[in-house]
């Protein structure tokens, strides 16, 4: 089905990007439109009816001189796919982008056009690579997240958010190299570029040395959109120098896009065991790594920062060990860690807007004064740890019975140790927060955090609340769907 409001979840947030750029210094305008824009983001995906959309088609040509693929027809037409998977990713993304877009033109007295059209930007640009269907259109909307990713944080940050963005900015052009190149090897080696057209003329086999060194550049691009290891510090110093609210909104992106450009190539080189192996050797470094340093860390929003990287890592381990258990169990756990991971990062946010710090040797006995915030904040912990019933734990034991399946028993061992530092990290910043004695500092600076939240935010809280519950309650309706798609995932391999 040739559905005509696919596109609009890219095209409607790239034109609502234009013209908040250019109302900026309006600030009445960009107010209104900023909202009304998020309330047509939100409502798109939800409207929008299964089935796939072709952009720019030619007509079907069967017979391509130049080309080494054999296939009855080859789809010359940029191509983007929306099922179940991708309605719920981009869903996603729309609920956690609304709560910053709305929390800044309700909460600051300056609202920015510019800012908000970097996040509008960043809405198409994942929602493409979520949906796509051609491997170059994907490298194209990955530079675009990138560059409006580094500038959102820029955008409301000193010192630290531009240097972070800078490195993030360097990084993002090698990996970015790394994926064009990979693309024009293959596209030099089969003479197309949509990705179902390649993981047919691939044909379950990948010995050819110029395909090999295309899946390794690939495989670089992948680890640093989804911050694993070796650039896992790269993605948490962004997510610590951005603002907690921000840092909610690129984590969730970081994860779809693990989870997009992961299938991605699960599809083209499945069947190529060493590429899974790298893949799932990294995402375990990933996650212990970043669990050790959460523990290591004294300021609530680096803690939080090394905290999703190490759930980046575990959604690898389940995409990476390339079965349809651990691809269904991976991409549940990247939408219940996002949801988990933003309802903490927006408590942290609350308490540095007030506090105007997030250091964990200045916060503590904040308990008396926002006992509802401590009681958001504690189950957005538990959700994250996997402690039943919230979402978190559904998704965790299905990755640990996946590795299990998989023949890596040890495996799984090492999934609950990092999910019991992960714990401990996040139980310290809390203690830290609200249950330790009000410090000198806090005391001396006369702080003003009380227990009566803005409502923006109160309400993303509070629906970020029942889903972590409702998820983890009725899981079911949710992980059979997904556990569809990742049976097609292997297909052919």
């Amino acid at each position: 089905m040739n559905s005509e409001l696919i596109p609009l979840m890219v095209v409607f947030p790239l034109i609502a990007a234009i013209l908040l750029n250019l109302m900026h210094g309006k600030q009445r305008a960009v107010r209104i439109f900023g909202t009304v824009a998020m309330i047509v983001v939100l409502a798109v995906p939800l409207l929008t009816a299964y089935g796939s959309h072709l952009f720019g088609a030619h007509p079907v040509d069967d017979a391509l001189p130049a080309s080494k693929i054999v296939i009855p027809e080859i789809n010359l037409a940029i191509e983007y796919s929306f099922a179940f998977l991708q309605k719920a990713l981009v869903f996603l993304l729309a609920v956690i982008a609304t709560f910053v877009v709305v929390s800044h033109t309700s909460n600051e007295k300056r609202v920015s056009g510019v800012y908000l059209s970097m996040i509008m930007l960043s809405i198409a640009a994942v929602s493409a690579v979520v949906m796509v269907n051609d491997i170059f259109n994907m490298f194209v909307f990955i530079e675009i997240a990138t560059i409006s990713q580094a500038a959102i944080v820029i955008a409301h940050g000193g010192a630290d958010a531009y240097k972070a963005a800078f490195k993030y900015l360097v990084f993002g052009g090698i990996a970015g190299g790394s994926i064009l190149f990979g693309i024009a090897l293959l596209l030099g080696t089969y003479g197309v570029l949509n990705i179902s057209d390649l993981h047919q003329a691939i044909g379950g086999s990948v010995g050819d040395p110029v395909v090999l060194t295309a899946v390794a550049l690939l495989v670089i691009g992948w680890l640093f959109e989804s911050g694993i290891f070796p650039f896992h510090s790269i993605k948490s110093n962004l997510y610590s120098a951005a603002k907690p609210d921000v840092a909610a909104l690129l984590q969730t992106e970081t994860k779809l896009m693990l989870v997009a450009i992961g299938i991605i190539l699960l599809r083209l080189f499945g069947g190529y065991s060493n590429m899974t192996a790298v893949m799932l050797g990294l995402s375990i470094a990933t996650m212990v790594f970043g669990a050790v340093m959460a523990m290591m860390q004294t300021d609530f929003r680096r803690l939080l920062a090394y905290s999703a990287v190490s759930q980046a890592g575990l959604v690898g381990v389940g995409i990476s060990l390339g079965t349809a258990a651990g691809i269904a169990a991976g991409i549940f756990h990247a939408i219940n860690d996002a949801i988990a991971m933003s309802l903490l990062f927006i408590t942290v946010y609350f308490i540095y807007e007030r506090a105007k710090t997030s250091d964990l040797t200045k916060l503590g006995g904040l308990l008396s004064k926002a006992p509802r915030l401590a009681f958001l904040q504690i189950i957005g912990i538990l959700a994250v740890s996997g402690i039943p019933p919230f979402n978190a734990y559904q998704s965790e034991f299905r990755i640990i019975e996946s590795t299990v399946a998989a023949g890596y028993p040890e495996l799984g061992v090492l999934v609950i140790l990092g999910t019991i530092l992960t714990f401990v990290a996040l139980m310290k910043g809390f203690y830290l927060t609200f249950l330790r004695e009000e410090t000198t500092v806090m005391a001396l600076e006369k702080v003003r955090i009380s227990n009566a939240l803005p409502k923006v935010t109160l309400a993303a809280l509070v629906i970020l609340c029942l889903a972590c519950i409702g998820i983890g309650l009725f899981p079911m309706p949710f992980y059979d769907r997904i556990a569809d798609v990742a049976l097609n995932v292997m297909v052919g391999w």
